[in-house]
């Protein structure tokens, strides 16, 4: 079966886990670039450098996503093709025989 992606709600990009999922990977990527503790941060001050840099970031690739999903679906209703999918069904008798070997 054939599928293809048309438009894609914005609404449904903003309110879903993908937030979450870019919060995590920003909170991953700022942990990783560490910058060295300096003897004239306090403690507060350094946190607080590290908390704006992680909403900084999710919020700079949330409204990148929201960009270029707009621009997806704007090019989409000019009727440019959009993104296709192939996919295949499993028949449930062959998938209970593979799990039972």
């Amino acid at each position: 079966m054939k599928v293809e992606i048309r438009n894609i709600s914005l609404k449904s990009l903003v309110f879903s886990a993908y937030p979450l999922a870019v919060f995590s990977l920003s909170l991953l990527s700022v942990l990783l670039a560490l910058p060295e503790f300096s003897a004239d941060n306090t403690l507060f001050k350094s946190i607080l450098e590290f908390l704006m840099n992680v909403i900084s970031l999710t919020a700079a690739m949330l409204v990148l996503s929201l960009l270029t999903v707009f621009i997806y679906n704007l090019f989409c209703s000019f009727g440019i093709k959009g993104i296709k999918f192939e996919i295949e069904e499993v028949e449930e008798s062959s998938k209970q025989d593979e799990e039972q070997n």
